[in-house]
């Protein structure tokens, strides 16, 4: 294994795409049609059983129908007696040869049909068309083979429902009269003659047609594969040549810069990086881009960093206006708080020089402000006169929506002098863009964090995040995460057996016990990380920008902090353990709380595994179909 394995990272990067684009194909192939075959096998089931519903629907319809015909023609010839057209005995007769006359369903075998009987309420046979000899007999003590005493089951439901379906056994016509098929027959009752009036069909002709059904579709399904495998194998051909090309494009030219890029290390951002290839060829451009987007990026860091440590969002602010203008030379431009809950904005002020370019309405309704109301970039470059509140008609201005949450928390405005948008300004939006894009989070999340020390979002007991906190913060969460296209852990932790330190020392001393195990949490987390005292001894732990390994192993850090933890509570000593669930939003769900019940549930597979532990939770963990 190990020679296989060295000798494949021995070929060359061509090879090793090549044979990778090649196990791919394999794979997706396999998989993907064994996944589309055994849909299909699931849909055609599904399909079969609606046809089969559909099938004994219809029957039962059309019997129904039969019998209603044939009460209906019995009516007929009760009318005619009534009116004295005929006697009695006459209307009788033309009625038992009218039900004799009816066929249906009539099959290859001339013999084979489907009829219609008579027989009294109490059980005498009046016509059986494909028994004569039963006619005139009673048949109220004949039974199937199953025990059913049918011709009784048919007299109860003329009794109570006035007509119906009965299910019983039954030979069929052209087979061995010794053979019971199960039989389903609607009856009704012609009262004046107190004639029952019935008519059936066999549930396994039923079970032919389905057969025929299954045995077509599958046919059409494997017709379909065959053709998908062979238009996928020639696309796949086609697709490989073209690849290989490709391939070879690239690490012809790669493979020229191969000892150049050996200085590259994994490490963070820095100039340090950068390639020194300075050649005028294709990849002379793609280097020198990439070392303008290394320099870029470790600008972008570097202020990243820094606002994400400073003290409060004004402090950001004022980062943001040294930026503007020293990095970007921008002379002139404004910076706009909103408010949404109060439908207002306000002008942030730094140097003490900003002049409003907008009219002071905007402060007071911030649906006034376009880009506040559209959420969308106001460009006067594109469209002179785009908002009607900016009043500097003689310059430009492009307006820039910091969204956080699907909603705008702040408008940056850049105003130029020059009439028209050269390339230069374009490239400066551009990175403005980039930049304010990094900073949104962090200011609405400094923003967030100063609303939060002046609401009762807090759990008096612990000092914690409440569970009203968790509500109103939940979106924004959520959106910053995606967003940004990070991780967040999801941990779900509960107390083991805290319910017997209430029991045996009381609830003061529970409390006690619940906020060493807060700073136990709170100690192993990072500042960036949030805990929320999710129920009574339950705590909920979202961490941020993190990646699966990590987030498992603050989990276990957690855990093993607490384990070790000792509470002192009036001269004793008390040790607790943590059982705790973890999820990754949104690889798990893209919907936070779905995540938040997927880590409960891994939690409490924690506490039937032993409690004092950490599970990851796994789809198979999940059964319902709604959190």
């Amino acid at each position: 294994m190990e020679e296989l394995k060295g000798w494949f990272f021995s070929r060359s990067i061509k090879f090793k795409i090549l044979f990778s684009y090649l196990i791919s194909i394999i794979l997706i192939g396999i998989i993907g049609y064994s996944y589309y075959v055994m849909g299909n096998i699931k849909s055609i089931k599904r399909e079969a059983a609606i046809y089969r519903k559909n099938l004994e629907d219809n029957q039962k319809k059309m019997v129904r129908n039969v019998v209603n015909i044939a009460l209906d023609g019995i009516d007929k010839y009760y009318d005619a007696y009534k009116n004295k057209e005929m006697s009695e005995e006459e209307a009788i007769k033309k009625s038992i040869e009218f039900i004799n006359a009816i066929r249906y369903n009539i099959g290859k075998n001339i013999n084979v049909y489907d009829y219609v009987w008579i027989n009294t309420l109490d059980g005498v046979m009046v016509l059986d068309p494909p028994k004569p000899e039963l006619n005139g007999k009673n048949v109220w003590n004949f039974k199937d083979k199953n025990g059913v005493y049918l011709f009784r089951e048919m007299a109860r439901v003329i009794e109570t429902q006035g007509g119906g379906f009965v299910e019983y056994c039954w030979p069929k016509l052209g087979s061995n009269s010794k053979g019971c098929y199960p039989k389903v027959s609607y009856v009704g009752y012609f009262y004046p003659w107190k004639w029952v009036v019935g008519s059936g069909f066999y549930l396994d002709d039923l079970d032919k047609a389905v057969d025929g059904f299954l045995k077509r579709k599958e046919k059409d399904m494997f017709i379909t594969t065959v053709n998908s495998l062979i238009a996928g194998g020639l696309i796949s051909v086609v697709a490989g040549f073209v690849f290989f090309f490709i391939v070879s494009c690239i690490t012809n030219r790669l493979r020229e810069v191969g000892e150049l890029s050996k200085k590259l290390a994994e490490e963070e951002v820095s100039p340090q990086l950068k390639l020194p290839y300075k050649g005028d060829d294709e990849l002379g451009i793609l280097v020198k881009n990439f070392n303008d987007f290394i320099d870029e990026s470790y600008k972008l860091m570097l202020f990243k960093k820094t606002i994400e440590e400073d003290v409060d969002v004004n402090a950001v602010y004022r980062r943001l206006f040294d930026l503007l203008k020293d990095d970007f030379g921008i002379r002139q431009f404004n910076v706009y708080e909103v408010n949404n809950s109060k439908s207002s904005m306000k002008q942030i002020i730094v140097y003490e020089t900003e002049k409003m370019a907008c009219k002071q309405d905007i402060l007071l309704s911030c649906n006034l402000c376009r880009c506040v109301r559209t959420a969308k970039e106001v460009d006067s470059f594109v469209e002179k006169n785009v908002c009607l509140s900016f009043i500097e008609h003689d310059k430009n201005h492009v307006c820039i929506p910091l969204l956080v949450g699907g909603t705008v928390g702040s408008v940056v405005q850049l105003i130029f002098e020059e009439k028209q948008k050269t390339k230069e300004i374009e490239k400066k939006i551009k990175r403005v863009k980039v930049f304010l894009k990094e900073a949104a989070p962090v200011i609405e999340a400094k923003r967030l964090l100063s609303q939060l020390k002046e609401s009762t979002m807090r759990d008096p007991l612990t000092g914690l995040y409440n569970r009203r906190f968790l509500d109103e913060f939940a979106a924004t969460f959520s959106a910053t995460v995606k967003r940004r296209n990070t991780l967040a852990g999801i941990l779900m932790c509960d107390v083991d057996f805290f319910k017997q330190v209430n029991d045996v020392y009381g609830h003061n001393v529970g409390d006690e016990v619940l906020r060493g195990v807060v700073r136990a949490i709170a100690k192993s987390i990072r500042e960036s990380d949030i805990a929320v005292r999710f129920g009574g001894e339950e705590f909920l732990v979202l961490l941020q920008d993190v990646d699966e390994k990590s987030v498992l192993e603050i989990a276990e850090r957690i855990r093993s902090d607490v384990e070790k933890t000792e509470i002192t509570v009036q001269g004793n000593v008390i040790k607790k353990t943590l059982s705790i669930g973890v999820s990754i939003f949104p690889k798990d769900s893209k919907n936070l709380w779905q995540c938040i019940k997927f880590s409960d549930v891994a939690m409490y597979k924690a506490k039937e595994a032993g409690r004092n532990r950490v599970v990851r939770f796994e789809p198979d963990m999940w059964t319902e179909e709604s959190y």
